[in-house]
């Protein structure tokens, strides 16, 4: 019994404990300079912003109408933004229309963003003006320089770009704990994977894509939640290459309650695991082939929760001490300290020291948070979930 014991917890220190090691070695990827030398390439593109819309009239007004006035900047006739609407009330739709937005109402028997964007591409999808098309949320705010920046992009031939999600919003302590775990991934999964030569990670908006590279795999998506990592797949499976460029900035509202945020990771966690099922055979069949940056895209599905993850090596790292075993204890400290290590080599030191205290007792809510959205996961198998946003 004893060993038996010991080679479960030797299996759980490797699981979690390398999953650690993998996100410390990101975050120390992620502080190394590296320079961005933009081509003074004169040609402006043309932009198919595309913003799918479910339910949402309390910030579609405000976010097309901050958005819209990028036109002073970037010349209204270099971008049509189309707002999907689906379920959105007759009036928000005609003061939209009234923005300068393009409004394509839809309706499904069940609703996707994938089922949403598809709908846009077989309407917009035959405008050979097009260059590249970029996905934002319902309560994105562009950068004022966003497009401009955008454009530069794909004029150094980059086709797939993840733009930075910055945080609108830190009203509450899970608003701040949200908008803090998104930096950390951009900063280890997007910008550090991005300095070991692999692809930065898509994130479902702010995202930057070659027209007609998109609308070749759009309509292959079948995805119900997380088509972010269907499109991950789908463009390393083909050998292209996801750029994170911080400097594409747009404002992203943050989950204001812990409710909201079970919902969403439920979400998250099922398209997670979802995927790895799925491209697990072909990962190993592209490794072979010498495509690794499709295997790496499949084995970063595996990751364990990143909100449970210090606790559960905390509880390995006990559970070890109480079998007396030196090696376990080690390896198992060892990986709780590269957990934490990574989100402070990567979180900004004076947020953490100014918020410290509250994160700390909002700490075991999240973990019954994350907990609880495991009971999600089975809901999101075959409908998608919602998570309403309210400011801007």
């Amino acid at each position: 019994m004893e060993t038996l014991i010991i080679i479960l917890l030797a299996l759980l220190i490797a699981y979690f404990g390398g999953s650690a090691l993998y996100l410390f070695v990101l975050a120390l990827a992620s502080k190394v300079k590296t320079r961005s030398n933009f081509q003074s390439v004169e040609k402006r593109n043309k932009f198919l912003v595309m913003v799918p819309a479910y339910k949402e009239d309390a910030v579609i007004i405000e976010s097309t109408k901050r958005n819209m006035a990028l036109r002073y900047q970037y010349p209204k006739r270099a971008f049509d933004y189309v707002v999907i609407a689906d379920g959105l009330k007759l009036e928000t739709v005609k003061t939209l229309r009234n923005l300068g937005a393009d409004v394509l109402e839809v309706k499904f028997e069940k609703s996707t963003k994938v089922k949403s964007l598809q709908e846009a591409m077989k309407v917009y999808g035959e405008n050979r003006t097009y260059n590249a098309t970029l996905i934002l949320d319902a309560d994105n705010v562009m950068d004022m320089h966003f497009l401009t920046k955008a454009n530069q992009y794909i004029n150094r031939g980059m086709k797939a770009i993840q733009g930075n999600r910055a945080a609108a919003n830190g009203q509450n302590t899970i608003a701040l704990l949200d908008g803090l775990s998104e930096l950390a991934n951009q900063e280890m999964i997007c910008k550090g994977a991005n300095v070991l030569g692999l692809s930065s990670k898509l994130s479902g908006s702010a995202m930057v894509f070659d027209f007609e590279l998109f609308k070749s795999v759009v309509f292959d998506l079948t995805a119900i939640g997380g088509f972010d990592k269907e499109l991950e797949l789908a463009f390393t499976a083909k050998k292209v290459f996801i750029h994170f460029a911080e400097d594409l900035v747009i404002k992203d509202e943050k989950v204001g309650s812990f409710q909201h945020f079970s919902k969403q990771r439920g979400r998250w966690l099922e398209s997670q695991y979802t995927f790895l099922r799925k491209s697990i055979k072909p990962a190993f069949k592209a490794l072979l082939k010498g495509n690794f940056d499709y295997f790496h895209k499949t084995m970063q599905l595996a990751l364990p929760p990143r909100a449970l993850a210090p606790f559960v090596m905390l509880m390995l790292v006990l559970l070890s001490l109480l079998t007396g075993n030196v090696v376990l204890i080690t390896l198992a400290i060892i990986g709780t300290v590269a957990n934490f290590g990574a989100y402070i080599v990567c979180l900004p030191f004076k947020v953490l020291l100014k918020n410290g205290l509250k994160l700390v007792v909002a700490l075991p809510k999240l973990v019954l948070s994350t907990l609880n959205a495991f009971t999600w996961m089975k809901k999101s198998r075959t409908e998608f979930i919602h998570t309403p946003h309210n400011a801007v």
